[in-house]
């Protein structure tokens, strides 16, 4: 019995010991009206290869959309995500959804994953878009 309580003991430490080693001081997601803006800063980071933003519509299936390489500890980083809407998703069908969730997968170096909290954005994609031409002819 003795000797099972310390190889659990000893397990216990080797998987923390590879346990991905991340802490966000935050994680946010603001709609710009043409794409979405996912911006987070870390506090501290360690071993950590690539950020990888993953997407999830209605059907609540994160997707691979994009990915950051690493940059160290208290570090800031911004990903847009331009295909947020109208465009295909993994499943090939036209993105026609306002309400999204995002989720960092965090992967260290020795390919170790962890994972951020979600957040959730409404992305309003405005009907009218406006160019310089259009503004000139409203005033003539």
């Amino acid at each position: 019995m003795k000797r099972l309580v310390i190889i659990l003991v000893l397990a216990l430490g080797v998987i923390t010991a590879h346990a991905v080693q991340v802490t966000l001081q935050y994680f946010q997601a603001k709609s710009n009206g043409n794409s979405i803006v996912l911006e987070w800063k870390s506090n501290a980071e360690s071993d950590i290869a690539v950020y990888e933003i993953e997407r999830a519509g209605s059907d609540n299936v994160f997707r691979y959309v994009g990915s950051v390489s690493a940059k160290g500890s208290n570090q800031s980083y911004s990903f847009t995500d331009d295909e947020a809407f109208g465009k295909r998703d993994g499943n090939n069908e036209t993105i026609t959804r306002n309400y999204f969730t995002y989720r960092l997968k965090v992967v260290a170096v020795d390919k170790n994953v962890s994972y951020s909290n979600s957040v959730g954005v409404v992305h309003n994609v405005s009907g009218i878009k406006r160019t310089w031409g259009m503004i000139k002819e409203m005033f003539r």
